[in-house]
């Protein structure tokens, strides 16, 4: 018991000083960065993994919270969801042969290769014997793209409105929806469902969203308590790697994360001048990952946020979906349980 409150009170230090210093993802990789570094130390660090499950249905209904259906119409979204679906096809098998070629394992490269949904990576991720191959390729991606996004802020390319508020959840809303997708996933994981519980939290999160009409988050501290239990749980779990294994995996996540982010360009040219829309916008919504920064992006530019949050939902559990899929196909554990 000690040592797990141990764990958790590391994970919540690195995750706040990741906060304060504005460091991307920073409740998960500061939490996760603590934690490794504690046991590289030689301090006793450990969670149950117990807790995948209902930290699984926390994210689950955080992304499904922002999912809004106010959408321009059917046809351009049917061609729009078509050209992600193409853009996808082509960047996971691209990635998986690149690291596949650079030794990686089935497993590994089915995750490393996902084009965004860190902590649906992370989360799945836990399955492996050692996941930080996987957990810094994901990161390296993630800082990447969010420094694209600042320098896109910062040299004021695009004209900035001001973000439009959400309501907040009550506690006694938020934790009812998360037992029930707690529920609801663990019979869809008996079910042998990939993502079961994140599936389950989007599916009802959404759902709940759509019944209220109503623009909302979940009550405050249910993102920062769930990425740092996510992120201590991954960093009791690293294993440490010599300087120069370290120094190639972040070329190798520079490497996969300028791949996929010049495909999801390619394709959003394409959908943008068939769709007469901004091409920066349609990149948006197919950019592979660092899902916060562009949500954030297109809320403050006014670049149809609705379109590029659906279409950011949709690649997460295509994602979800998928790795769970490969996983098993590679020879590795189901993730939903």
């Amino acid at each position: 018991m000690m040592s797990w409150l141990r764990t958790c009170a590391l994970g919540a230090a690195g995750g706040g000083l990741a906060h304060w210093a504005g460091f991307p993802s920073d409740w998960l990789l500061g939490a996760m960065l603590m934690v490794a570094l504690s046991a590289m130390l030689g301090l006793e660090v450990r969670l149950p993994k117990a807790l995948l499950p209902p930290i699984q249905a926390c994210l689950g209904v955080a992304v499904g919270m922002r999912l809004e259906f106010d959408f321009p119409g059917p046809a351009s979204l049917l061609f729009s969801v078509a050209g992600l679906l193409l853009c996808l096809a082509t960047q996971i098998p691209l990635g998986q042969y690149m690291l596949r070629r650079l030794g990686w394992s089935p497993q590994e490269a089915a995750m490393g290769a996902s084009p965004g949904a860190l902590s649906v990576m992370a989360a799945l991720a836990t399955r492996l014997d050692n996941p930080i191959r996987v957990i810094l390729s994901q990161t390296v991606r993630v800082i990447a793209l969010v420094a694209t996004v600042s320098v896109v802020m910062l040299l004021e390319w695009v004209p900035t409105l001001g973000i439009p508020a959400s309501q907040e959840l009550s506690l006694v809303t938020t934790v009812l929806l998360v037992l029930v997708t707690w529920v609801v996933g663990k019979g869809a994981a008996w079910l042998r469902v990939p993502a079961s519980y994140i599936l389950a939290g989007v599916a009802i999160s959404a759902s709940y969203a759509a019944w209220t009409g109503v623009s909302a988050v979940p009550v405050s501290g249910l993102i920062p308590v769930s990425m740092i239990l996510l992120g201590a749980l991954v960093g009791s779990r690293l294993k440490p790697l010599p300087a120069k294994e370290m120094g190639q995996l972040l070329l190798v996540g520079l490497l996969i994360s300028l791949s996929s982010s010049v495909i999801a360009l390619g394709w959003a040219v394409v959908v943008a001048w068939w769709l007469h829309l901004p091409v920066f916008q349609v990149w948006l919504a197919y950019a592979p990952g660092a899902v916060e920064a562009m949500i954030y992006l297109a809320l403050v530019t006014g670049l149809e946020p609705s379109w590029v949050i659906f279409h950011h939902v949709l690649r997460i559990l295509l994602l979800g979906i998928t790795a769970g899929w490969l996983m098993r196909r590679a020879g590795g554990s189901s993730p939903s349980h």
